[in-house]
């Protein structure tokens, strides 16, 4: 049984009780009882992601199977074995399991993940994008037929078939989700002001800590920029007449920690760096096959 908000009558009959209780017992004992009956009513509501999921026959010829299960950063291994600190890179902060079966015991399993800001909901999708882009919540991916994934607000989602199935049951899947999920979620600004010209978009990669950009830009295990769950970043491909970059951007709280980033850069002889320069709190690096003349237009455009 999942935990729900109190009513305002049902708050109101918590204070009546309350009041009636005052009569014969002290303020603590008052208090105490009021605490259980408002624990009882509210439960744990940051905890109830869980109603998100789909029941049995939303979308028709499915059945949810076995219970719910709702996993927080203490035993969110159990559900992505070996990815924790890649969703605790993130702000996660609760994930809920769905488990369904449909014609031909086809199975299907979706997952919803909470993280701390709409941003890093983007961030953790935009660091699994595998597929092709579908429209759904503020931004979706898919194998068609077997995987579809997409961000909303600050929750990203995973939907899974054990075998295929016609694209329209994920889509469906997602809908149902999507529908009752929180609306809205934009990029980070960081993302949205990138320079256009060349820019690959379905290579975006928002984060906050280096291991999430380590399939794509090797900087070692030791947090060579120093980041942290303060800093925003972008990695991001782009092709200049012929010739491929990797845009790296990273805003810091301080001007002194991006001045200190950029030296470590400099001298921990990561390949193809092409030019790294600090404004103020921003980084910015390209690596890649660019003449340097080409990598610095690319970062002064980037500055402006």
């Amino acid at each position: 049984m999942h935990s729900r908000p109190c009513s305002s009558a049902e708050m109101i009959t918590l204070w009546m009780v309350g009041h009636s209780i005052c009569k014969r017992a002290t303020i603590l004992s008052v208090l105490g009882i009021l605490l259980i009956l408002g624990v009882a009513c509210l439960g744990s509501v940051p905890g109830d992601i869980a109603r998100f999921l789909p029941a049995s026959d939303a979308v028709p010829g499915w059945t949810r199977q076995g219970d719910l299960r709702t996993y927080s950063s203490d035993n969110l291994y159990e559900l992505v074995d070996g990815q924790a600190d890649a969703f605790l890179a993130y702000g996660f902060a609760q994930a809920a399991l769905g488990r369904y079966v449909g014609p031909q015991g086809t199975g299907m399993r979706i997952e919803i993940f909470r993280l701390a800001t709409p941003a890093d909901a983007y961030g953790l999708f935009s660091a699994s994008i595998a597929g092709e882009p579908i429209a759904i919540g503020a931004g979706g991916d898919t194998d068609p037929g077997r995987r579809l994934a997409f961000w909303q607000e600050r929750y990203y989602v995973r939907i899974q078939a054990t075998q295929p199935v016609a694209n329209e049951v994920l889509l469906r899947f997602g809908q149902k989700v999507s529908e009752a999920l929180p609306a809205g979620g934009e990029p980070p600004d960081i993302v949205v002001h990138l320079p256009s010209d060349g820019l690959r978009l379905r290579s975006i990669r928002f984060f906050r800590q280096e291991i999430s950009i380590q399939p794509w830009l090797w900087l070692g295990d030791g947090n060579l920029l120093g980041l942290s769950a303060e800093t925003q970043g972008v990695l991001a491909d782009y092709e200049l007449d012929g010739r491929k970059a990797r845009l790296l951007l990273v805003i810091y709280t301080r001007a002194a920690d991006a001045e200190q980033a950029l030296k470590a850069l400099q001298y921990s002889g990561t390949p193809n760096m092409v030019f790294g320069q600090v404004q103020g709190e921003r980084l910015v690096a390209v690596f890649g096959d660019l003449q340097l003349e080409d990598g610095k237009a690319l970062v002064n455009k980037v500055l402006r």
